[in-house]
């Protein structure tokens, strides 16, 4: 009697899996809607693992170039020209120093053409003024992000790109 007591259990067993996975079929059969959250899964497993191996790559070639540039003194000179354009209130030099897209106040700007229509008022604020001027350009330092200007919010970040310096975020 134990022994049909134990193979009832395992064909209940069995026949409850096979039920499982034949209601997930039927469910797939129909609807894009598991691919795409397969895709979403696969994206955020993508993002926990950091970035990709070219963007790392990337990153390292503009951050050596950054460092060529600062021993070159490139860096000092390319943040005078930021000076410059800030203390001329220049939204047009200041325009030419940038590399599109770039980040302002958060929000991305895709041409000098959307740039120039921020405005000067939203360039320009005394506090970003003051933060620019009171820069020493002779002590900055190349990081992975670039090179700040400015203590903490608001700044100019700029950095290399391509073999090219330039500002790639306002804030």
């Amino acid at each position: 009697m134990k022994k049909w007591g134990l193979v009832l259990a395992a064909g209940m067993a069995f026949f409850c899996f096979a039920g499982c996975g034949g209601a997930q079929k039927t469910e797939n059969a129909g609807g894009l809607e598991n691919v795409a959250v397969v895709e979403e899964q696969a994206d955020y497993e993508q993002s926990k693992a950091g970035p990709a191996e070219s963007e790392v790559e990337e990153k390292n070639d503009n951050f050596n170039d950054l460092k060529e540039k600062g021993d070159s003194g490139e860096i000092t000179a390319f943040a005078g020209e930021i000076q410059t354009a800030v203390s001329d209130k220049d939204i047009e030099a200041l325009a030419d120093l940038c590399i599109y897209p770039l980040a302002v106040n958060g929000e991305a700007v895709e041409s000098k053409e959307d740039f120039l229509k921020q405005g000067k008022d939203v360039i320009f604020t005394e506090e970003r003024c003051a933060a620019i001027m009171a820069v020493d350009v002779s002590t900055l330092e190349e990081t992975m992000a670039g090179i700040i200007m400015g203590d903490a919010t608001p700044n100019i970040i700029f950095q290399s790109v391509d073999g090219k310096l330039g500002i790639t975020g306002i804030n």
